[in-house]
This record gives structure tokens, sequence and C-alpha cells, in this order.
């Protein structure tokens, strides 16, 4: 858990421009790499749920928009303003 935090610390440094890869060895590389994999799957993961709810979000919309339409024109679909 502490290495898991160290890398994670590294990480940001070198985000912020405070540390560079090549003080890094061969163990610290991998690590980072690892890392980097984890959040890359988490991404992923995270995009497909955002990607399958607002689908379910666009049909509900289009639905809701739909009856509004509808209450618009007194009920009628076919009546065009």
């Amino acid at each position: 858990m502490a290495e898991e935090k160290e890398i994670r610390n590294l990480f940001n440094q070198i985000l912020e421009g405070k540390r560079s890869f090549d003080e890094l060895d061969a163990r610290k590389c991998r690590r980072l790499l690892e890392l980097v994999a984890d959040i890359r799957t988490k991404l992923d993961k995270r995009k497909r749920q955002l990607i399958e709810h607002g689908d379910k979000n666009v049909a509900n919309k289009t639905s809701a928009n739909d009856n509004n339409a509808r209450e618009e024109n007194d009920g009628h679909p076919w009546d065009v303003d």
C-alpha cells in the first residue's frame, strides 16, 4: 500500500514537471506503467458506463420531448402550429 502511494505521488510529480523519467529505475518505470494501465482500465470502464447511461437519457429525453410536443398541440401529435 505504501509503495502504491509512492508511485502515485511519483506519477503526479512527473505530470507536474517536478520529476523526469530519466531519474527512474526500471522497477519504478514498470510500476508507473502498471499504474497507468490501471487508470486506463478504470477510465474505459467509466466511459462505457457513461455511454450506456447517456443512451438511456437520450431515449428518455426524446420521449419526454415527444410528450411535451403533444401537450402543446392539445394532445394531438398531428397538429402543426
